[in-house]
């Protein structure tokens, strides 16, 4: 294969999953420096050591776990803070519904990274849980068990805006 030709591949493979994994990085690091960090050894990764893949879901697949497992790493080797940025010319309302957003996205990252995992694959990507059960490499119960205790942790935690 010559050079142009792996350009265009890993130029297709960058524009289909770079959204993807960049959002999983961020919901597991905090802030988009980091996750474009990540994004970068990922795609590394992908162009130096990956294997040989059986068909794009085995691909992606292979993308997501290798993201969660750098970003359980650098979590590992030092303790992050995480930092959220508003635009000072937000209108008040449009402020008072990021800062939800916001609020309800640290919580999710606050959530052990099983459960962390399986909530976003499900309700950020629409992905089925035999879909998470084979990208995770478990079974199908134990992606609904970590759906289900997922949840009941964000219930408690998200109880203030049962009202509003």
């Amino acid at each position: 294969m010559n050079k142009n030709n792996i350009d265009d591949m890993f130029k297709q493979k960058y524009e289909k999953y770079s959204k993807l994994l960049f959002r999983i990085a961020f919901l597991h690091l905090g802030n988009t420096y980091d996750a474009e960090d990540a994004l970068q050894n990922v795609f590394m990764k992908l162009l130096y050591n990956s294997p040989r893949f059986s068909d794009e879901e085995h691909e992606k697949a292979w993308l997501i776990r290798v993201t969660q497992n750098h970003c359980k790493n650098v979590l590992k080797s030092s303790a992050r803070k995480t930092s959220c940025e508003l635009k000072d010319d937000l209108a008040e309302d449009k402020q008072s519904d990021l800062q939800r957003a916001i609020d309800i996205s640290q919580k999710i990252k606050s959530l052990p990274a099983n459960y962390k995992t399986a909530i976003y694959l499900h309700y950020y990507e629409d992905m089925t849980t035999e879909q998470i059960s084979k990208t995770l490499k478990i079974s199908q119960s134990a992606v609904k068990m970590r759906l289900k205790r997922g949840r009941e942790l964000l219930k408690n935690e998200l109880e203030e805006y049962r009202y509003e």
